[in-house]
């Protein structure tokens, strides 16, 4: 039996960084997943020539671990634009960001998404966020999204066609309870960067760390019962021997002790084949109905042609929740209630399929942007990693994983 300084559990991204920075300390590490490729929660998958990504996901080009990590160049990632289409039964209001775009300063002005103050206000916050760190971001007061904005000034017309869509479809939850401190750091890095999509899909991302490991082991199809100090058991029975265990995968299975300290958002996206019209575009179209089942469309070839067959047109659409239909009443759902934006062009939309994603995002009681790296240690030998201990996001998920390894590497030292 072959013995490494390391195995890692979870080949998603917290996984992937972890053996990089294993890696750079020449420690021997295999990957162990019950997956049959790497990405872990950023999964693609091609579809009679379209990308579908499981679920909505972007990747914000400010994020300072993507910054560090990733190749933004190779990825050949392109932008959504900046600001969103806002729509209900009666009414479609364009939201632009001037900061990018001055040319659209009247028309914002004018705009019937708030009232002036409420743009003010929308200005005044951008300036406060643009001008802290993240770190100072996450030292703020903790309180829910929704009591922070209406603190902060903001009407209740704003918060209801803007902020509830917006980040309600960020956060995979339509309360906007999230914590403030998680609101302010996803403004901060939509106001510093881009959000981006990768030519290849989101799982992309996973494979650029993969092909950055050159001495790093993969066991892949593999299913981890439980871990002990130096061992992991599998659950053929095959014991593998590590000098120490990082978990960088939801540990309640693993270690039984943490079992019901974790919970997830769910999200429901269906794909959809249409015709160019007026959600052909590269923003973000947000649907503000009270009540309504669909919460955003994007159109994704429109932002990344890779996306669609030549001649074909990729629309994501996201929704507030899973109204347990079948696919046939699904499709007919979303398309009535999509009616006034598609127009006569409704007959033409064709459900390609559906992804019900039950871990999607961790719910968090305390976010926080980084910890101790001691603290990723939960017994000897053993530590864990997973955004669920820092924040919600792609850059929780690659730090937690610096962390994790950076407390393995000393203690592997010390010993």
């Amino acid at each position: 039996m072959q013995k490494y300084d390391a195995i890692i559990i979870g080949a998603g991204v917290a996984g992937l960084v972890a053996a990089k920075e294993l890696e750079s300390f020449k420690l021997k590490t295999l990957i162990v997943d019950a997956a049959p490729e790497v990405g872990g929660r950023l999964q693609s998958e091609q579809y009679n020539g379209f990308i579908l990504d499981h679920g909505f996901q972007v990747l914000l080009s400010a994020y300072p671990m993507v910054q560090k990590h990733l190749d933004l160049k190779a990825l050949n990632v392109k932008p959504f634009k900046p600001g969103a289409l806002l729509f209900n039964d009666q009414k479609k209001i364009k939201v632009q960001d001037v900061n990018r775009q001055p040319s659209a300063l009247l028309g914002m002005a004018f705009s019937e998404v708030g009232s002036f103050f409420d743009k003010l206000k929308m200005a005044k916050l951008r300036k406060e966020l643009l001008s802290q760190t993240v770190e100072e971001i996450f030292e703020h007061k903790d309180q829910t999204t929704l009591a922070f904005l209406k603190e902060y000034g903001f009407s209740q017309k704003i918060i209801d066609r803007f902020f509830k869509p917006f980040f309600g479809g960020i956060f995979l939850e339509p309360d906007l309870e999230t914590s403030s401190r998680q609101f302010r750091f996803i403004f901060k890095m939509f106001s510093e960067g881009e959000a981006v999509i990768p030519s290849g899909g989101i799982n992309e991302v996973a494979q650029q760390l993969k092909d950055k490991l050159k001495n790093t082991d993969f066991r892949l199809n593999t299913q981890v019962l439980k871990v002990s100090p130096n061992n992991v058991h599998l659950e053929d029975e095959e014991l593998l021997e590590a000098g120490q265990i990082i978990i960088a995968t939801d540990p309640q299975k693993i270690i039984p002790q943490l079992e019901g300290t974790l919970s997830w958002n769910k999200t429901l996206q269906v794909y959809f084949e249409g015709p160019s019209g007026a959600l052909n575009t590269r923003f973000i179209a947000l649907h503000f109905k009270k009540g309504g089942l669909v919460n955003n469309v994007a159109c994704l070839s429109a932002v990344q042609a890779s996306y669609a067959p030549k001649g074909k047109h990729l629309y994501s659409v996201s929704l507030s929740k899973d109204p347990g239909l079948s696919e046939s009443e699904l499709q007919s759902k979303i398309v009535a209630e999509l009616h006034g934006m598609l127009g006569s062009s409704s007959s033409q939309w064709k459900m390609i399929r559906s992804f019900k994603v039950s871990k999607a995002l961790p719910r968090i009681d305390q976010v926080v942007y980084e910890r101790a790296f001691e603290e990723s240690r939960v017994m000897d030998g053993i530590y864990i990693a997973g955004d669920f201990l820092l924040n919600p996001s792609l850059n929780g998920a690659m730090l937690s994983g610096e962390l994790a390894a950076k407390a393995l590497i000393l203690n592997h030292r010390s010993s």
